[in-house]
């Protein structure tokens, strides 16, 4: 383990161009850039909440915030869960000609998805320090931790997902089907509120780990509280839980890869 651990060390220099490379061919000729990783997650906050505020006559200076909070966490699970898939079969013609770890592949990926979230949190800053600006210092405090361990459930997941895609290329549309069902039943757009009328839902959402992933950004940007043990608990569990999974596929699987293409 150790010795594959600087293997991943020894080739840093090779797959840091790789993310560099990814970040710049994913606005490759658009005229706005990077500030559409900036812009997206704000214009469909106010789609979602125009829709939903309207629904379920919520304020809009009370929703919005909780929406832009959602949309920018969920961006992180759903990319590392479905884009993830596509992670190692990207890297093909690199894997075809170098003996290097297949998990830099998964790497590159989960670290360009933390990049893209650091930078959507900036939405989420600014809207913040003019509605509730006592809350930045706390948030500020809990968010290089919070940031950590983001990197460590989307490497995981991407790992997981790169290996099953690699092998299974169904893989896409039956993690689409699941994704969207998970999506239902986590508090990302809907509020907390609304899962509490029905002790069965009310249960379901405090085992659900979405939740807790969620209140790392919510609790101290939103409400200004720190994320509770709980909070913490259940996503560092998700975090061993994952890492474990995602070590014992790359330990079955990496030598038949190749094979997999």
């Amino acid at each position: 383990m150790s010795e594959y651990i600087r293997k991943i060390y020894r080739t840093r220099y090779f797959w840091t161009h790789l993310v560099y490379a990814e970040l710049k061919n994913k606005f490759r000729r658009s005229k706005l850039g990077f500030l559409w990783v900036f812009m997206n997650p704000l214009l469909l906050t106010l789609l979602m909440t125009t829709v939903f505020g309207t629904v379920f006559k919520t304020s809009f200076g009370d929703y919005a915030p909780y929406i832009l909070s959602g949309i920018i966490v969920w961006n992180v699970i759903s990319s590392s869960i479905i884009g993830g898939g596509n992670s190692i079969l990207s890297g093909e013609q690199y894997i075809r000609q170098f003996n290097h770890p297949i998990v830099i592949y998964t790497l590159r990926s989960s670290l360009v998805i933390t990049i893209t979230f650091v930078i959507e949190m900036l939405s989420l800053v600014i809207w913040i320090i003019f509605l509730n600006p006592q809350n930045i210092i706390l948030g500020i405090i809990t968010f290089p931790l919070t940031v950590f361990l983001y990197f460590l459930v989307s490497w995981s997941t991407t790992t997981i997902a790169g290996f099953i895609n690699a092998k299974y290329r169904d893989y896409p549309q039956v993690m689409a089907l699941i994704i969207q069902a998970l999506w239902y039943v986590s508090p990302v757009f809907f509020k907390t509120e609304m899962f509490t009328t029905n002790p069965v839902l009310k249960n379901f959402l405090n085992m659900n780990p979405v939740t807790h992933v969620l209140a790392l950004i919510r609790n101290p940007f939103l409400l200004g509280v720190m994320p509770t043990p709980s909070d913490y608990g259940f996503t560092i569990g998700v975090v061993f839980i994952l890492t474990i999974v995602a070590c014992w596929i790359t330990y079955k699987n990496q030598d038949k890869i190749i094979f997999y293409f």
